[in-house]
C-alpha cells in the first residue's frame, strides 16, 4: 500500500486517505514517524487511534469520516495543535476527551461535527452551548471549537460552569430490576355493590345522625353555655 508525503516548505504532510484502514500499520510510525508534520487518516474505517507514538513532530491530525468510538490509544503529543474528528461514533464526550486531554497539551483547534456528542446541526440551541463549555472547561487552550472562534464570553462561562455540565449516562452494565406485574385476576375491589343479608359480615349503609350541639364529643371542652 503506497502512500505520499507531500512537502512544502516547513510543512510534511502525510495523506492516508481512503485506504480502507482500520488500523495503522504497525511500521507505519517507523517509517514516517520522524518526518510529518500533518498527517490525514480521513475516509477510513478506523475504529480506534493506535501506532501513533512514533509522530512526534505531528502538529496536525485530520481523522475525519471514520469510525471512531470514544476510547482510544493517543500517546502524548506535546506539538499537536489541530485534531479533527468530524464524523465519526464518538457519544461520550467526557469518555472521548480523557484519552487526550493530558496528552495534547498545546491543542488549539478541535472539531467534532457530525459526531453523536456533538449537539451543533440539532434544533437545541442550549445542548450545543453546554456542549461547548463543557469543551472549554476541559481544554483551556483552545481557540477554535468546530465551525467558531472561542470566545472571552465563553471562556468566562466555561469556568463558572462547565464543572457541572458533565452529562450522565446510564451505565451499559447495570440491570434494572423490573416491578413485578400484577396478576389479572387480582381485583382490589369490586365492580358492583353486593346485595347485603343476615349472613354477611359486614353491611354498607346510609344512617341519619342528629347533632346535639354540646353533646358532642369535641364541644365537651368549651365553656359557653349558650353552645
Amino acid at each position: 500500500m503506497e502512500f505520499r508525503l507531500e512537502t512544502s516548505g516547513n510543512t510534511r504532510r502525510l495523506v492516508v486517505a481512503e485506504k480502507g484502514l482500520t488500523a495503522l500499520p504497525d511500521d507505519f510510525g517507523d517509517q514516517f514517524g520522524p518526518v510529518a508534520t500533518h498527517l490525514d487518516l480521513s475516509f477510513n474505517a478506523i475504529t480506534r487511534v493506535n501506532n501513533l507514538d512514533k509522530f512526534a513532530q505531528l502538529v496536525s491530525l485530520v481523522l475525519d469520516n471514520n469510525q471512531l468510538g470514544n476510547i482510544n490509544d493517543f500517546p502524548s503529543m506535546p506539538s499537536l495543535q489541530t485534531l479533527s474528528v468530524n464524523n465519526n461514533n464518538i457519544d461520550d464526550l467526557d469518555l472521548f476527551l480523557d484519552s487526550f486531554v493530558d496528552k495534547f497539551p498545546n491543542l488549539t483547534f478541535l472539531s467534532m461535527i457530525k459526531n453523536p456528542a456533538c449537539p451543533l446541526l440539532s434544533d437545541d440551541d442550549t445542548a450545543y452551548t453546554n456542549y461547548r463549555l463543557r469543551v472549554l472547561f476541559r481544554m483551556k487552550r483552545l481557540q477554535h471549537l468546530d465551525m467558531s472562534p472561542v470566545t472571552a464570553s465563553e471562556r468566562q462561562q466555561a469556568e463558572r460552569k462547565g464543572a457541572l455540565l458533565r452529562v450522565a449516562k446510564p451505565d451499559p452494565q447495570q440491570k434494572i430490576v423490573a416491578e413485578p406485574a400484577l396478576d389479572p385476576e387480582y381485583k382490589p375491589l369490586p365492580e358492583t355493590l353486593s346485595t347485603p343479608s343476615e349472613d354477611s359480615p359486614a353491611h354498607f349503609g346510609v344512617c341519619s345522625y342528629i347533632y346535639y350541639g354540646k353533646q358532642s364529643e369535641g364541644n365537651r371542652f368549651i365553656l359557653n353555655e349558650h353552645l
